[in-house]
């Protein structure tokens, strides 16, 4: 089985890929149902949070492709704002019912169904209402340097990712890494982690800045 490539080191994430040692960091996974609950739990209460972001793609090699820093607010049912700050500035909000990704360098808005957007992403899981253990094969990997790991394996091939990995500090969402088909990760690390906050429905309502293209958008 896959572990994730992260290392925690004063508090600052390190990113290495340790796919082929990950054993010697966790050991093997081991079946505590009170751990995977404590996840199920967190997952099931996160009603709304906000962080800021480190994310990094990663080749099948482990050679670093991109690497991007931002911040993001959620609020369930399905609302969220994911802002790029570096290197390139994008904005993606989801307002319940659609997904709009505003490109400022491109002058240029695209819509989606919110479906059809975080599908096979961490958001996906992230906004969803129903137990994990209903699409997914839950693992405890034990902790590393105060972080509990799990492993999320989907039980239908139909999911655009093999695997993901969440990594909990106390009551906190400390990072998150996704395995696709391609053998690629996208990793996420977060800071400043904040929950059971107050957010206003105002917050998710995208506004198409004047003289921007907009794609999708069903007139």
């Amino acid at each position: 089985m896959m572990t994730p490539c992260f290392v925690y080191r004063s508090g600052i994430a390190l990113l290495a890929c340790l796919v082929l040692c990950g054993s010697l960091l966790f050991g093997s996974a081991r079946a505590d149902e009170a751990a995977v609950a404590t996840l199920e739990q967190f997952i099931q209460s996160l009603e709304t949070f906000e962080a800021t972001f480190e994310q990094t793609l990663y080749s099948e090699n482990g050679e670093e492709l991109k690497s991007s820093t931002g911040s993001i607010q959620l609020k369930r049912p399905a609302r969220f704002v994911w802002i790029y700050d570096a290197p390139e500035p994008q904005r993606i909000v989801a307002d319940g019912q659609r997904v709009w990704l505003y490109d400022p360098d491109l002058e240029q808005v695209t819509v989606n169904e919110i479906d059809n957007r975080i599908n096979g992403t961490p958001l996906q899981i992230l906004m969803n209402a129903d137990p994990l253990s209903e699409g997914f094969k839950v693992e405890s990997l034990g902790e590393s340097d105060n972080i509990e790991w799990f492993s999320l394996t989907p039980l239908t091939e139909a999911s655009d990712f093999e695997q993901v990995f969440i990594g909990l500090q106390g009551d906190a969402l400390a990072a998150m890494e996704l395995r696709d088909s391609f053998g690629q990760a996208t990793q996420i690390v977060l800071d400043n982690f904040t929950t059971e906050i107050e957010l206003d429905d105002a917050l998710f309502e995208f506004v198409v800045p004047e003289g921007v293209d907009v794609i999708g958008l069903d007139e």
